[in-house]
């Protein structure tokens, strides 16, 4: 349910201020506009450099959430630090668009307090933000927004095609890892955890393989390397426990 907001609305409390974390700038500048329309105040940063900076005390310092592509650089790892910087609010975007098996509801976020699929950043993003942050429900969709969330789902996986082959593996792997916190999270070991996603990783070596088959044909396996340097990286809180529909 949507509603209208009231003349001055808009004004009568300041706008929360999201930090959106996403290398994709069609797709952040898209989420961009549908989240100023919801009544957020929207940075964007491209990297985690620009997070920290964003995070970093001052006197314009102020973010209140953080909107986190799962496959940027360092991007699981900057929970730690938004929850430092008291943001009230983590959420992490996948970053694949293809359903696949692994694609199952996560339990453990690793520290973050929600998720959403990048083909959904145009409306569960704004509703789940408002829900973390106490904001009520949505404002109506304005004309004209139904284009920006078709362009959002088209160029959703574009960027797949656009990686090199390491890129590709990170990325594949990120939203791999994004499904499995419980797994990874429940790991003692970098080899503990590995041999608990076997199966997922097996579905990402195919999908890998479609993407890129020269790459995939080579004697390196790089869904392998990318998952133990992603694990290795990782802090691992305890994570949240979300109650989510599906992936749809």
């Amino acid at each position: 349910m949507t509603r209208d907001p009231q003349p001055g609305q808009a004004k009568a409390h300041a706008e929360p201020h999201v930090v959106l974390a996403h290398s994709g700038r069609v797709i952040a500048g898209a989420a961009r506009c549908i989240l100023s329309a919801q009544g957020f105040r929207v940075s964007i940063a491209e990297d985690a450099d620009a997070v920290r900076a964003a995070l970093a005390p001052g006197p314009e310092a102020s973010v209140d959430a953080l909107v986190i592509d799962v496959a940027m650089p360092d991007g699981f790892e900057m929970v730690t630090p938004a929850r430092v910087a008291g943001v009230r609010c983590v959420i992490l975007v996948a970053s694949v668009f293809r359903r696949t098996s692994y694609k199952r509801r996560p339990r453990r976020l690793y520290g973050a307090d929600d998720y959403v699929e990048i083909h959904h950043l145009g409306d569960h993003l704004p509703q789940r933000l408002r829900k973390h942050l106490g904001m009520g429900e949505l404002y109506a969709q304005q004309e004209g927004f139904q284009a920006v969330l078709e362009g959002l789902r088209d160029r959703a996986d574009d960027r797949l095609g656009r990686q090199t082959p390491e890129g590709l593996a990170a990325l594949i792997v990120a939203d791999l890892l994004l499904y499995n916190g419980d797994h990874v999270s429940d790991a003692d070991s970098v080899d503990e955890a590995y041999a608990a996603v076997a199966g997922d990783l097996a579905e990402a070596r195919e999908l890998f393989a479609g993407i890129d088959p020269e790459a995939a044909s080579s004697d390196r396996d790089l869904i392998g390397e990318s998952f133990r340097r992603l694990v290795r990286g990782l802090e691992l809180p305890i994570g949240v426990e979300v109650e989510r529909e599906s992936p749809t």
